[in-house]
């Protein structure tokens, strides 16, 4: 049971310093050109997809997936219509919006994405993974 209560610990230290971090990178980020913002993000999906773990676990990549972590969010939230929303937390260009569902404007300067980009994006299919809720599959011995 105490593995849990850390587990819910740590999502929640989690998620509250990325609703800090992920609008100050925003604010750095948001003179970007969409390509440039497009490589930012391109980049920090490549580092958490390589170190991600460390913010499961610690080590010494804790602190650079983190912050890889919301710059990309930061990156896409700024590029992507409608916004981008991480375990339930949402970052849009829309002031005081509520979520992906709320009324978003189409981009102030919409632009073609580069060819070489849209390759990439075309190459690699992007699936849902549903990961089953840790608090229905635990089975405690009675």
């Amino acid at each position: 049971m105490a593995h849990h209560d850390a587990d819910s610990w740590q999502r929640f230290v989690l998620l509250e310093t990325l609703d800090l971090a992920v609008p100050m990178h925003m604010v750095e980020l948001q003179r970007c050109s969409p390509e440039a913002l497009c490589g930012i993000a391109s980049e920090a999906a490549t580092f958490v997809g390589s170190h991600g773990d460390a913010l499961q676990f610690g080590g010494k990549k804790c602190a650079p997936a983190f912050n890889q972590l919301a710059r990309g969010l930061a990156a896409a939230a700024l590029i992507a219509w409608g916004g981008v929303t991480f375990q339930g937390l949402h970052w849009c260009t829309v002031p005081g919006c509520t979520g992906p569902d709320t009324d978003h404007p189409q981009p102030v300067n919409p632009q073609p994405v580069p060819a070489d980009i849209a390759r990439a994006l075309n190459a690699r299919p992007i699936t849902d993974l549903h990961l089953p809720d840790p608090d229905s599959s635990s089975t405690e011995a009675a």
